[in-house]
């Protein structure tokens, strides 16, 4: 606005024009033609008083409409203020909404329950990556169901987790079809101690074998296929080949390799039934077997040979070599 008061005209006083300050002006009006109204001193007092009256008034609604003015902005930049702050409520509030929203998402859900009523079997403890795989309905070696790795699981559980160290890890049980990721160390990761199915002895197969059955409960397989599975173990245990030398062995190949093919089968959609025993892969085990055996004997026939050499090597001349043989184990 041009010509801004920075005062309230009605606050200036008017000035006593019969002062002897303005005697000069009131000669002035005396002696002008155009003011012949004006003959005296006093009149020429009054005439300015009149004047400066006018101009105070007009001063004055000079005023007024700014302040009104100022009034307005005032309460319009308040309005903006209130809106802002208004708008910036209703960002926090959605804001926080969605945060909470996000939580909910990855929180487990309270499910109703039976007052009353409590657990009818004992809690599964196994290794978490287990309970990982179990869930998913993938193929899990039987190594996360031992004593072992359930002892592994339970020290990591006390270590201090740092969340800001990463580290390369294999996702999923069949390497075949795992692949490379790159997860927290907090994250619940495949066990670096962890032994296939066909390097396992019986007896572990044996041991782990009623925790895997019982495991199966976590990916909620239909009871045609928890039955499958346990008639898959007893049928080993009645099986011919126990009594045969090396047929523990060949057991321990057969589970191994029936076990992985079936879950490969079974995210082909095409499953077929675990307890029928698959002679032709039960032969492949007899002979992976017998190769192991001759590969075993040798390799003791090879040291053996070797040992005798190195004898003969030391021995001096003309001396008879000693006529021992070496059994290796």
């Amino acid at each position: 606005m041009a010509n801004r008061l920075e005062f309230d005209p009605a606050l200036m006083p008017c000035p006593d024009f019969t002062d002897d300050f303005y005697a000069a002006f009131r000669n002035s009006l005396i002696i002008d033609p155009n003011h012949a109204g004006v003959t005296s001193d006093q009149e020429a007092a009054s005439h300015l008083k009149e004047q400066w009256e006018v101009a105070n008034a007009r001063l004055r609604e000079q005023y007024q409409f700014q302040v009104l003015a100022d009034r307005e902005e005032a309460d319009r930049r308040r309005e903006e203020a209130d809106d802002l702050q208004k708008q910036k409520e209703i960002e926090d509030r959605e804001r926080v909404l969605e945060q909470a929203r996000e939580v909910e998402k990855k929180r487990i859900p309270a499910y109703s329950f039976v007052t009353g009523e409590g657990a009818h079997r004992k809690p599964l403890r196994i290794h978490p990556y287990a309970e990982k795989l179990m869930s998913a309905r993938k193929y899990v070696p039987l190594w996360y169901f031992l004593p072992d790795a359930a002892l592994e699981a339970k020290e990591r559980a006390k270590e201090v987790l740092d969340t800001n160290h990463y580290q390369i890890a294999n996702e999923g049980g069949d390497s075949s079809s795992s692949a490379l990721v790159l997860v927290g160390t907090h994250s619940i990761r495949a066990s670096p101690n962890a032994i296939p199915d066909a390097k396992l002895m019986w007896s572990q197969v044996i041991l782990a074998r009623g925790a895997y059955l019982k495991a199966l409960s976590l990916g909620d397989w239909p009871n045609e296929h928890v039955k499958m599975f346990a008639e898959f173990f007893a049928c080993m245990d009645t099986s011919e080949e126990l009594s045969a030398k090396g047929g523990v062995r060949v057991l321990v190949l057969y589970q191994a390799e029936m076990r992985m093919d079936w879950f490969k089968a079974n995210e082909r959609q095409k499953p077929y039934d675990l307890a029928v025993t698959n002679k032709e892969v039960l032969e492949d085990c007899w002979k992976a077997v017998r190769r192991e055996e001759f590969e075993k004997t040798l390799k003791g026939k090879h040291f053996i040979i070797r040992i005798h050499i190195q004898f003969l090597l030391i021995i001096p001349p003309g001396i008879p070599p000693l006529n021992h043989q070496i059994s290796i184990n």
